[in-house]
């Protein structure tokens, strides 16, 4: 009769000391999410093993748990029990979208501007360097197409091949686009617009049925398209570069890439020094040069060197203008298109970067 009342005194000591916890809980203004996690304390297996000692004055024995379950147990902490917790759901993080990592802003170096040798007619000294560290003016963040890809020669063919004939009208020259410059055009805007990069390619004659004054009806045709889509910031006149031996060989201008035989690029950047009203010439060969030194470190002997020329080209009607000789007349047309493909990622990888 004594173990009993002795048993049941304990057990009421348990319990008004929990029910001051509880207030004290309560009066100490703690948040409903403590409470619950006394009320869980309540439930808990080491409460009930207390009350056990409390009237027995034995401990309670507790299930062994696995070895592995233990670990984690200790990792996680004490579970809170689903149905004792009143509080409201933690709100949930964002939503993290899988995206494309950002491309590293490009740095240009001494390096580069020495790997780069800036040949041709014009006189005007150009510091490289600065022109490579130069912020691009371009955005090619734009609605509608960033960049023009035209052809003031457009009838320029390549040396033929087997499986590779065209009908000439003059020596490599061609009013078959499939084999023509036109062609190398396409490739090129083919690989930029698989970057994502929006490309308009007038493929239409400039050359022909005359030679003469084919710059002037190009720039015409520049000039309505960049009325048209004022979103344009590169316009690439694409060329093929011509030159004989003494003996009338056309000469080859290549390299070998990756085992792949591939033409050899000239950038050629006009001035106003030949008179015509050229002011931000520098824009453009900063540009070329930002261009030609990604190349070099993509395509080591892609590109032959920069071309400074005295003539404008057309190049004033977008700080982005550019000649491109691909190859000469000596190359085949595959090694063209190879060289296509390359100037292609490059320049995209030029926007990516800048």
């Amino acid at each position: 009769m004594m173990d009993s009342r002795r048993a049941a005194r304990r057990v009421s000591a348990a319990l008004v000391v929990l029910a001051l916890a509880i207030r004290l809980v309560t009066a100490a203004g703690l948040d409903r999410r403590v409470a619950a996690q006394v009320g869980a304390a309540l439930r808990s297996p080491d409460f009930a093993g207390f009350l056990f000692y409390l009237e027995t004055g034995q401990a309670l024995p507790l299930p062994e748990l696995p070895a592995a379950e233990e670990t984690l147990q200790a990792e996680a902490g004490p579970a809170e029990t689903p149905e004792a917790s009143t509080a409201a759901p933690a709100a949930p993080l964002p939503r993290q979208d899988a995206a494309e990592p950002e491309a590293e802003r490009l740095q240009f170096t001494e390096a580069d501007a020495e790997a780069i040798t800036v040949g041709g007619a014009c006189t005007y000294s150009v510091d490289k360097l600065a022109l490579l560290q130069q912020e691009s003016v371009l955005d090619f963040d734009q609605e509608g197409p960033t960049v023009l890809i035209v052809h003031t020669h457009t009838s320029e063919a390549y040396t033929q091949e087997a499986g590779w004939e065209y009908p000439e009208n003059e020596m490599a020259r061609t009013q078959d686009t499939d084999f023509s410059v036109v062609r190398v055009g396409r490739e090129l805007a083919e690989t930029l617009e698989s970057h994502g990069i929006s490309v308009l390619h007038d493929e239409s004659f400039n050359d022909y049925p005359s030679y003469s004054g084919a710059y002037d009806r190009t720039l015409g045709k520049i000039q309505q398209w960049v009325e048209q889509y004022p979103s344009i910031q590169m316009v690439i006149d694409l060329h093929r570069d011509a030159a004989a031996d003494t003996d009338g060989t056309p000469v080859r201008h290549a390299v070998t890439l990756d085992g792949e035989e591939t033409a050899q690029l000239m950038l050629v950047v006009g001035t106003d020094q030949g008179g015509l009203s050229h002011p931000n010439w520098r824009d453009n060969l900063s540009w070329a040069l930002k261009l030609q030194a990604v190349l070099e470190r993509m395509y080591p002997g892609l590109c032959r060197n920069l071309d400074l020329r005295t003539e404008r080209f057309n190049q004033h009607m977008t700080p982005g203008s550019l000649l491109v000789e691909v190859g000469s007349s000596g190359n085949t047309l595959r090694e063209a298109l190879a060289a296509a493909r390359d100037l292609g990622e490059g320049l995209a990888a030029l926007i990516a970067g800048t």
